[in-house]
């Protein structure tokens, strides 16, 4: 394995530069989260008071948590749109030189894994409009080319290149696609 076991990641620079009302914020969802009896958390207040920073604080107080039981933590953010996704992905990012990996489709992620093997921490973003919104019933070609190897894989070529299958996997691509 040619992965490189970063140096332990300590938050104490990120949770510095919080307002004490974020810090208490961000402890107290920690808290919640990790030692107590709540599996999800939902943080709303005004514009500007700084949610986007207690998340950042909540990260990094996450991955100094983890960092010693995990092999891999993977960070998912879900956001409302793209534009406001890349905004906020550098504030997000608590990890020295490592950047989010923005995927297009949540059912991609496992073409992305490849990629994102090998880090010990990972980011993955996704919006409602790309991840979540079914506007076909076919999904995309790239979906159907990962369900084409994965089914190869499982099936064999025989399977998979029948009449049937293939023409159920092309919907209307060229085969070139």
């Amino acid at each position: 394995d040619s992965a490189v076991t970063p140096e332990r990641f300590q938050g104490d620079a990120v949770l510095a530069q919080l307002e004490d009302f974020q810090l208490a914020s961000v402890e107290h969802i920690f808290d919640r989260l990790y030692h107590g009896d709540a599996n999800r958390f939902l943080v709303a207040d005004e514009v500007g008071l700084g949610k986007t920073l207690v998340a950042r604080g909540l990260i990094a107080r996450a991955i100094e948590h983890l960092w010693d039981h995990q092999e891999r933590i993977d960070i998912v953010y879900i956001c409302s749109n793209r534009s406001i996704a890349q905004q906020n992905i550098d504030r997000l990012n608590v990890v020295q030189g490592r950047s989010f990996s923005l995927a297009t489709r949540m059912t991609l992620l496992a073409r992305q894994d490849q990629r994102l093997a090998g880090h010990k921490v990972n980011f993955v973003s996704f919006t409602p409009g790309t991840s979540f919104q079914l506007k076909s019933t076919t999904g995309i070609s790239d979906e159907r080319v990962l369900l084409y190897w994965l089914l190869h894989h499982l099936w064999g070529e025989a399977a998979v290149a029948a009449p049937g299958t293939h023409h159920l996997l092309r919907c209307g691509v060229a085969d070139a696609s």
